[in-house]
């Protein structure tokens, strides 16, 4: 269970805004994240319509999850148990929205464009508490869900947290890059964060962007996958 939880913290919990409409983005972008110590992991981050698949390579294992934004649902699959788990996230989302409209981060936008894998992005500079974090944006790729940026479990930030994205797991502050693009439109394509001294901490980039007509059946489980039920965790994935 302790992969299941790094990746609740990681990928779970994806903060969803409501603004992520039909006009969306529908395909793949696939992401090559690196921490710190100089560990890359691979992403794919498909979306059709108000749904959206993650599948992360973790530890040599494969950890997906699917988000439901019209249920308000997370369903996190686990095929090597030969099992999934459902779990509401109606309280953590509203949460989400309500820390994005709280931001103290100090955002700073360059005028500098640059053009990433065919797309037109925007640099955006991100500077809070001694981490700066400059972010390439794209308008033509719908609304970013989030990796985990906010509202996920007590014990963890964001995916560029986990990565370190210049704070520490816990702390609430965690990748505020993050909670700067919810439910405000655009896409980051590359994402790069430094701490006080100027180390890199943390870089996603991503490597491939597939725009094409995803199938229904990439968003619900495998039918030879039998739903567990999930522990309440304190209540945490109640809807009231």
């Amino acid at each position: 269970m302790n992969l299941l939880h790094r990746f609740l913290v990681i990928g779970g919990l994806l903060v969803a805004s409501h603004a992520f409409g039909a006009e969306a983005f529908e395909g793949k972008v696939s992401f090559a994240l690196t921490s710190d110590r100089g560990h890359t992991q691979n992403m794919d981050y498909s979306m059709k319509g108000r749904k959206l698949r993650m599948d992360m390579d973790a530890q040599g294992r494969t950890v997906s999850s699917i988000m439901d934004l019209e249920k308000l649902e997370m369903t996190m699959l686990m095929p090597e148990q030969g099992m999934y788990m459902v779990m509401p996230i109606k309280k953590p989302v509203e949460q989400a929205a309500q820390s994005a409209n709280e931001g103290t981060a100090e955002v700073e936008r360059t005028g500098r464009t640059e053009t990433i894998l065919g797309y037109k992005c925007d640099e955006l500079v991100v500077m809070d508490k001694g981490t700066t974090t400059n972010m390439w944006v794209a308008s033509d790729l719908g609304t970013f869900m989030g990796l985990g940026g906010g509202g996920g479990p007590p014990s963890g930030g964001g995916l560029g947290a986990m990565f370190g994205g210049g704070h520490k797991a816990s702390s609430p502050a965690a990748a505020k890059w993050e909670e700067v693009l919810k439910g405000k439109g655009g896409f980051p394509l590359r994402v790069i964060s430094h701490d006080s001294k100027g180390k890199e901490t943390f870089k996603m980039e991503v490597t491939k962007i597939q725009p094409e007509s995803l199938p229904d059946t990439l968003f619900v489980p495998d039918p030879g996958l039998k739903k567990f039920q999930m522990p309440d965790l304190g209540g945490m994935f109640r809807h009231n």
